[in-house]
């Protein structure tokens, strides 16, 4: 039961949550809110269906579900937002109003069905886990929470509201939100435009619905800046493999790493590679990764190079033997994998910003660019749809432009 709270709470409007069903029979219930003030009550529909089983009534709240759970406290809280609000208008007057007339003063308008911005936003995440339940799809669903959640902050801190319609965005509202994403919550350019790419997917639904009368995108420019590509060169790749640790874990991270490196596999596609995805050619009498991408579901094809088939036969005595959906990698969080990496990077002494995508650009640009294998095999290595991605990711270096040079050079030296 959500209760209102604060000085002289028996004078204001009380609340409370309930499940009502059709019959005794019916499994399915709908949630019920409930408003209580001077003796009337009023019962309002949530339009949240539930399991009537699901429903904990001495907690009050959903069991074994913990986000619906949290959608169902925003839902509740929209609606006490709307009815305190109503209350206190007519309080400010020093009117004595009924539950009724502060009922229909919060609610009057939900005949004319209006959409607000986070009624949408859930139930489009809602909707997109629905059509996304792999975990390594689970990345772009917390992008979208973690929009939602940027967004509702703001809106709290300029509007003090929970939520807002459609028709009250402008542009200014999309500047001062871009504003707000650099200052306060501490994000890069790209990491803001994102969040903005986001918001304007959901925005949009609302223009393409005719929520509101006006589209506050129109003009405005989602740009995103060209960002250096950190890389190992080679003699750092030599320390990687030689230097001598102490610790077990750093140890278990740098292969992993190595593996990267040798492979240009994403940690995601590294925890997922199993036996079914090494294939034997017999032209060439090497074995072959070929699996799709996590990210992306594109396929990638890579050679099982011989530092990465050491270290696979290091890990796993025998593979060869095992069965296709064995798992072949040991097995690290990202965020420990991450953690452990930048510790590693410390004790060698080598000061750049290091993250597991690191040892995929040094495969591509390091090991395979720079040692002239052409770009469209490096693309296809990668899982890459489109060579323009592979020319952004894996850098043209010096060294790369000094031996394709080399002949141009002694031509005009002669």
């Amino acid at each position: 039961m959500v209760r209102s709270t604060g000085i002289n709470a028996t004078e204001k409007p009380k609340f409370s949550i309930y499940p009502k069903r059709k019959s005794l029979t019916v499994s399915e219930s709908t949630l019920y809110m409930r408003f209580t003030y001077q003796f009337a009550k009023i019962d309002k529909s949530l339009g949240i269906k539930v399991q009537f089983e699901d429903w904990d009534s001495a907690a009050h709240k959903l069991l074994n579900n913990p986000y619906h759970q949290k959608h169902l406290e925003e839902v509740i809280e929209e609606h006490k937002q709307k009815l305190m609000g109503a209350f206190y208008l007519f309080t400010q007057n020093a009117a004595t109003p009924t539950l009724r007339e502060i009922y229909n003063l919060a609610f009057g308008e939900d005949s004319k069905k209006t959409y607000s911005v986070f009624g949408v936003f859930n139930g489009f995440i809602l909707k997109l886990e629905k059509q996304n339940p792999l975990p390594s799809q689970r990345s772009n669903i917390l992008k979208h929470h973690t929009c939602m959640k940027h967004l509702r902050d703001f809106v709290k801190s300029t509007f003090n509201c929970n939520d807002l319609s459609f028709s009250r965005i402008n542009r200014n509202f999309i500047d001062d939100f871009e504003l707000y994403l650099k200052s306060e919550c501490n994000n890069g350019h790209n990491a803001t435009m994102k969040m903005l790419q986001i918001f304007k997917k959901i925005y949009r639904i609302a223009v393409d619905n005719r929520w509101t009368n006006h589209n506050a995108f129109a003009g405005k420019k989602l740009s995103y800046k060209d960002v250096d590509i950190e890389v190992l060169n080679f003699e750092e790749i030599q320390h990687l493999k030689n230097a001598t640790l102490q610790k077990t874990y750093l140890n278990k991270t740098r292969e992993l790493f190595l593996f990267c490196i040798h492979t240009g596999m994403a940690y995601t596609d590294l925890q997922n590679l199993k036996r079914q995805h090494i294939e034997y050619n017999p032209v060439s009498g090497h074995y072959l990764i070929r699996k799709k991408r996590e990210k992306t579901g594109v396929e990638f094809i890579v050679p099982l190079f011989p530092p990465a088939k050491i270290l696979l036969d290091q890990w796993q005595s025998g593979w060869l033997d095992f069965s296709p959906e064995k798992s072949l990698a040991p097995k690290i969080s990202n965020q420990k994998f991450n953690q452990y990496l930048k510790e590693l990077f410390a004790v060698l002494l080598i000061y750049k910003k290091i993250t597991t995508h690191v040892g995929r650009h040094t495969f591509a640009t390091t090991l395979a660019l720079e040692n002239g294998v052409p770009i469209e095999s490096v693309s296809k290595m990668v899982g890459h749809t489109k060579i323009a991605q592979t020319q952004r990711y894996a850098r043209v270096t010096s060294i790369k432009i000094e031996r394709e040079t080399k002949l141009l050079f002694e031509k005009l030296a002669g």
